[in-house]
């Protein structure tokens, strides 16, 4: 296994290579290709560059983490072609909004101790040509009681919301009343002729709601009622607001340049945001979008909000796309762009495993506009897997976008007897599809007295093979 890992070197520096023929822009920082137009490949090939190589999840779980046992677990990494380190945190299988709450240790997680520690692994790791990072995993959603929740406790304007809709049936020549659901934006009615709703018929029922009832003398034939109403998700937080992105930085990555001063793109050079929970999804809104739709689409999208529930007219399908455009813009600048942003001046790697993992393009809103905003666009393969779908959407992102690398997470879950051989072949055919970033999932700060492991196996000096 330390031959195969060794090797990886060899792998990888392929991706630059290859890789350098798509982009444009030249960085000089650890990780990204060589962007010249004739770049002299054979020293690539005899010594890969910083920065091309693995990035194992390093599980800081079960033991007490001490200096005597990282510094020897650091020793038996060298010269295996790790060019990274990234400190993971499980959890439980109790409490947390999204799943468990994070595993404990020892020292606590952010407190003092913990970071007095990770510095000095930081300067460890980087004697060793590798850099450090934290995975968001279990820290990243709300309900974790992490950052999301402290940012959310602080400025509660970034809980998400939503738009839903109560539908009601009416039959017209007599008063109608009835409680209407709270946060209400718009109260539409609609003649139905022959089956179907009539959008000329259109009817704004709004100033007839006083208290929270709505009463309503509905002129002869039937028709039907959208009451369309805000809901609050409190296990969530909005990616339109101008201030989520800013916020996740400065409560969870602008910590690591605070705590690790003039180590941003040097021993502190990337980030990875693992299965990235918002914690809401639908019609999202907020005090704001319809001003801001009505700068961009040059209508007001109050009086059309029904058209998100129903097929109405010809207009629905434009409607739908306006305001998905309108929602995605929002939650680009807001969240995502701000957070991409922060990366790159400082010369690292953002790299992800998003859920969906582009099987689902809808996720976000639009999971190719709002994952170009990763510098390592990338998904997870289980396993030993080979899922074409995940490896082509990340490595389209990061063709289309010019972004540098497209970050693979393998294999986890493959079990303790997975084979040098299986992993060698998984790689190879996962970098065939499109990846040159590899983390492999394995790496155990302890196994806890042979008990405890976590999506096993651990890939490194820990493999039986």
């Amino acid at each position: 296994m330390n031959q195969i890992l060794k090797n990886l070197k060899f792998l990888f520096v392929i991706a630059v290579i290859s890789f350098a023929c798509t982009q444009r822009e030249s960085k000089n920082f650890p990780g990204y290709p060589d962007r010249s137009p004739d770049p002299d490949v054979l020293p690539g090939f005899q010594n890969p560059p910083k920065g091309y190589g693995n990035v194992p999840f390093y599980w800081w779980i079960g033991d007490t983490l001490t200096k005597e046992r990282i510094l020897w677990q650091l020793e038996q990494l060298e010269d295996m072609g790790v060019t990274g380190l990234q400190v993971n945190y499980c959890h439980t299988d109790t409490g947390g909004a999204s799943y468990g709450l994070t595993y404990p240790s020892q020292p606590t997680l952010f407190s003092e101790a913990w970071w007095k520690l990770f510095n000095w692994f930081l300067q460890e790791a980087k004697k060793r040509d590798m850099s450090v990072s934290l995975s968001d995993y279990t820290l990243g959603a709300a309900g974790q009681g992490w950052y999301v929740d402290e940012m959310l406790n602080e400025n509660p304007d970034l809980y998400g919301s939503k738009l839903e809709v109560k539908q009601i049936k009416v039959s017209g020549g007599k008063r109608f009343e009835t409680k209407v659901p709270e946060n209400l934006v718009s109260a539409t009615a609609y003649k139905i002729a022959k089956g179907k709703i009539d959008a000329a018929t259109s009817t704004n029922i709004k100033p007839n709601v006083k208290d929270s009832l709505l009463a309503w003398n509905a002129p002869a034939g039937d028709w039907k009622i959208f009451l369309v109403h805000r809901v609050t998700v409190k296990t969530s937080f909005d990616p339109m607001n101008p201030l989520s992105g800013a916020k996740v930085v400065e409560k969870f990555f602008q910590h690591f340049e605070d705590h690790c001063p003039g180590e941003a793109g040097k021993g502190l050079n990337f980030f990875f945001s693992d299965e990235l929970t918002i914690g809401i999804r639908g019609f999202l809104w907020n005090d704001k979008f319809a001003t801001e739709f009505q700068k961009q689409k040059g209508y007001n999208i109050i009086p059309e909000l029904p058209h998100l529930f129903a097929d109405i007219d010809s207009t629905t399908y434009k409607i739908r796309l306006d305001y998905n455009d309108v929602m995605v813009e929002l939650s680009e600048v807001g969240f995502f762009k701000p957070v991409y942003d922060w990366h790159t001046s400082r010369g690292m790697l953002f790299g992800c495993d998003h859920g969906g993992r582009g099987q689902d393009v809808t996720e976000f809103g639009d999971y190719f506009r709002t994952q170009r905003w990763m510098s390592g666009p990338g998904a997870d393969q289980p396993g030993l897997g080979q899922n074409i779908i995940k490896s082509k959407v990340a490595s389209s992102i990061s063709h289309l976008y010019e972004r540098p690398r497209t970050w693979l997470e393998g294999f986890h879950s493959s079990s303790w007897g997975t084979s040098s051989e299986e992993v060698a072949g998984a790689i190879f055919a996962n970098y065939a599809m499109g990846f040159n970033l590899l983390s492999l999932h394995g790496l155990y700060y302890t196994t806890h007295g042979s008990w405890w492991e976590w999506a096993a196996p651990d890939n490194h000096f820990r493999q039986p093979y």
